[in-house]
């Protein structure tokens, strides 16, 4: 048998083991899980250490002296304090570091979010004649993002309370992302069973060739 058989055959086999989780959680399912985070790990690291730090090293010990070179003296500070997260007694140093991935990620996101979803209805919602479609899913998504407001103020008896015109948003942003997440999930699963069973089928016909 060729590799690229061979290959195929362990992607297939791997593939099972993986929608084997439908009769329950097994080893099969747990193997198939862990090898597909390390080769994943495995994978990335091998892309940052060939792609940003094998050059960024090779560009400080050419050029120390250069500005870009200089530049990368703030990033990689950050990391060694990175690094520090692992060291009893000076973990705390690592706080700085984490607060600052956390707080550019948080704001990536919040940008792509106005720039790429709100905006973009915001715009086609101020368009001549537009649909009620377009005003309805408008509409839910500012009541979505609303709905994460977290406002509130607690009562004699200890119970935390919102106001009274959030817990209407609230009720429809949830609903909301309920009806999304459920048809996402049968979009999903309809792609996976798609995808399953053209894997079987390519499996099939590949068999028959090799097979006298």
């Amino acid at each position: 048998m060729s590799g690229d058989f061979i290959g195929l055959l362990i992607g297939l086999i791997l593939t099972l083991f993986i929608y084997s989780y439908v009769v329950g959680d097994n080893p099969l399912y747990r193997l198939s899980v862990h090898l597909l985070v390390g080769v994943s790990a495995a994978y990335s690291a091998v892309i940052v250490i060939r792609h940003i730090i094998l050059p960024v090293a090779n560009q400080i010990i050419q050029n120390p002296t250069e500005r870009e070179s200089l530049l990368w003296a703030i990033p990689l500070f950050f990391v060694l304090l990175l690094l520090l997260k692992r060291a009893p007694g000076l973990a705390w140093l690592s706080n700085n570091s984490v607060a600052l991935l956390v707080g550019v990620g948080a704001a990536v996101a919040l940008l792509g979010a106005l720039t790429g979803t709100l905006w973009p209805q915001i715009t086609a919602v101020a368009a001549s004649d537009p649909g009620y479609q377009t005003i309805i899913i408008a509409i839910l998504t500012v009541l979505t993002l609303l709905s994460f407001q977290f406002t509130g103020r607690f009562k004699k008896d200890g119970q935390w309370q919102r106001p009274v015109w959030q817990r209407g948003i609230v009720h429809i942003g949830r609903a909301t992302l309920i009806i999304t997440f459920g048809v996402l999930f049968v979009a999903l699963l309809n792609t996976s069973l798609i995808l399953l069973s053209s894997r079987l089928g390519y499996f099939l016909t590949q068999l028959q060739q090799q097979l006298p």
